[in-house]
């Protein structure tokens, strides 16, 4: 199985001007007066150029039964050039497994680290995943000002054809499955539930994805309609930053097919950015 998977991969932090990133930490306004020098690309985007390595060498298993888990370790800008590599493959209690690896370019800089396998079968969803609508108004988060568990509602959104040719334009996904068989690729799904789970809530500033885990269930199909079922369920605070984790559980047309645990940095003082 592990020739099946690449070990290498190089590509190029691509960040499109885009309307949605205005006032974000994906501008370079923003993210100059956050104390960055420029633009960040969305974490999601390294991510999903992570896991082209598990997409080609699995494929449709993959995106069926697939996981992963990354932890991003330094800001990536546009323009980085990314080199993606992983470890030997081992096998697992319930499936395989290797370490996965995105470094920056000729300086070797470890931008993100984690793991890519693939599950024997895919998890279990709970028997009950709640679909409340989204919080109207948004509910202020600081930190210090709630108790976790916090269920956070979802709207539905169709993803239809357009749109996810368009994600795909965003995130320069070209590998030729999405297209083939008609399918959501993984960035547009961890997009997706994120979204869905920040429309609840008013932050005191820019949110920023520090790391997350994935289990794929089933592929995503275009055209459905989709929405997450998401709540806060840990907070913490670590040398002036001040995080929240998220379990969120996306259905396609009431079915999940992919649960995601975020872990989110909300809140931070200005000494503590860096």
């Amino acid at each position: 199985m592990s020739a099946d998977l690449p070990e290498r991969l190089e590509v190029t932090a691509i960040l499109d001007p885009r309307p949605r990133y205005r006032g974000t930490s994906h501008e370079d306004a923003t993210a100059r007066a956050m104390g960055f020098p420029a633009a960040l690309l969305p974490g999601v985007f390294v991510y999903g150029h992570a896991v082209r390595l598990a997409v080609i060498g699995w494929g449709a298993d993959w995106l069926a039964r697939g996981r992963a888990q990354v932890r991003f370790r330094r800001p990536v800008y546009a323009g980085d050039r990314l080199v993606v590599t992983r470890g030997a493959l081992a096998r697992e209690a319930d499936g395989v497994a290797a370490p996965v690896t995105v470094t920056r370019g000729t300086e070797g800089e470890v931008v993100l680290d984690g793991r890519l396998g693939l599950a024997d079968r895919p998890p279990d969803p709970p028997t009950t995943l709640p679909l409340p609508p989204t919080f109207m108004p948004k509910r202020a988060i600081r930190p210090g000002d709630f108790a976790p568990p916090l269920q956070l509602g979802s709207g539905e959104t169709v993803l239809s054809p357009d749109f996810v040719a368009e994600s795909r334009a965003d995130f320069h996904e070209t590998e030729a499955i999405f297209v083939e068989r008609g399918l959501v690729h993984p960035g547009c799904l961890l997009r997706r539930t994120m979204e869905d789970a920040v429309a609840n809530l008013a932050l005191p500033m820019p949110l920023i994805f520090a790391g997350a885990e994935v289990e794929n269930l089933a592929p995503a199909p275009v055209g459905a309609r989709y929405a997450t079922s998401s709540r806060i369920v840990s907070v913490s605070e670590a040398r002036g930053k001040h995080y929240f984790e998220t379990e969120e559980w996306l259905l396609a047309d009431g079915h999940p097919v992919a649960r995601h645990v975020r872990r989110n940095l909300y809140a931070m003082s200005r000494a503590s950015v860096s």
